[in-house]
C-alpha cells in the first residue's frame, strides 16, 4: 500500500542581478537588486504536475541589507530584459577570517569603497547562502584570511 500526498507547493526561482539600480526602503542604499519568482504548482508526491501562471509572485532583493520588495509582473519581465554585466556590479562579497571556522560577512562598495559589516562570526556555509539569496554567485566570494 503506498502513500498519496498532495497539495500545492512553492518553487522560487532567482533571476540573478537585474535591472536598473532602485533604492532599498529598509536600508536606503541604491543598487541593482536580484529578482526572484516565487511560483505555486500542484504536486503528487512532491512532483510539480501543475503551475498558476496567474499566481507568480516577483520580489527584489537588496544585495546589502536583504530586505524583498514585491513589485508587479509586467516591471519583472522589463528587468528580466535588463541583465547586468559582471564589470558593471557596484556589490563584491568578502569572508573575512576571524577565527578558525568563523567569518565576517561583508559587502564592499566598488564605486565608493565603502565596507559594508552584513553579519559577524559566521561559518561560511551562511555566508554561501546569503550570497545566492542576494543574486551574486558563491564561486565570487573574496576569501581574506
Amino acid at each position: 500500500m503506498a502513500t498519496i500526498i498532495w497539495g500545492t507547493m512553492t518553487r522560487t526561482k532567482s533571476f540573478g542581478i537585474k535591472g536598473d539600480k532602485m533604492k532599498c526602503w529598509q536600508c536606503h542604499r541604491e543598487y541593482s537588486p536580484n529578482l526572484l519568482r516565487e511560483a505555486e504548482y500542484f504536486h503528487i508526491n512532491y512532483i510539480p504536475i501543475s503551475h498558476h501562471k496567474d499566481q507568480d509572485v516577483y520580489n527584489t532583493i537588496c544585495p546589502i541589507c536583504g530586505f524583498r520588495d514585491h513589485i508587479q509582473q509586467y516591471r519583472a519581465t522589463e528587468m528580466i530584459g535588463q541583465p547586468v554585466s559582471k564589470e558593471v556590479q557596484d556589490i563584491s562579497y568578502l569572508a573575512v577570517q576571524k577565527a578558525k571556522n568563523l567569518y565576517d560577512f561583508v559587502a564592499l562598495d566598488n564605486l565608493t569603497k565603502e565596507q559594508i559589516l552584513i553579519a559577524e562570526n559566521v561559518k561560511y556555509g551562511k555566508i554561501k547562502g546569503a550570497v545566492r539569496y542576494r543574486g551574486g554567485k558563491p564561486k565570487d566570494i573574496i576569501k581574506v584570511v
